[in-house]
């Protein structure tokens, strides 16, 4: 009897470990920015979802792009350690938001819940376009 008590816990073993392998690795965990860290993701970088908005932030404190069809300019800027923006035909008044960030994708968080989300890519400029 031990023999068939051993090989049981070799059945075991292996259909753990085949299980554990059919699943893929858990994704990368979303990190606050803070800080200066701040400033670096966002300056000459495009965020956008892929459907409903694109925002060029400059290095200057300045944004512009689209929303929902529609142009956007505004200024951003950080205080401590949130990303404040003020979209000027929009809204009219700032808004600020802690930032989380995995990989290249981003969210805005307002007392602990996401607010909106995207992806966050260099601007390319062309060859000979002054910045």
């Amino acid at each position: 009897m031990p023999g068939i008590a051993l090989r049981s816990k070799r059945w075991v073993l292996l259909a753990a470990l085949i299980g554990a392998a059919g699943y893929p690795r858990s994704e990368a965990l979303w990190q606050a920015v803070r800080g200066a860290d701040l400033q670096t993701i966002f300056s000459d970088h495009e965020l956008a979802d892929g459907v409903h908005y694109a925002y060029h932030f400059r290095g200057n404190g300045t944004f512009a792009g689209f929303a929902m069809g529609k142009e956007i300019h505004g200024t951003w800027h950080l205080v401590g350690n949130e990303f404040c923006w003020m979209q000027s035909k929009f809204t009219g008044a700032e808004e600020c938001f802690e930032v989380e960030r995995r990989g290249n994708q981003v969210r805005f968080l307002r007392d602990g819940y996401e607010a909106f989300s995207g992806t966050l890519s260099p601007i390319k400029v062309p060859t000979g376009t002054p910045r």
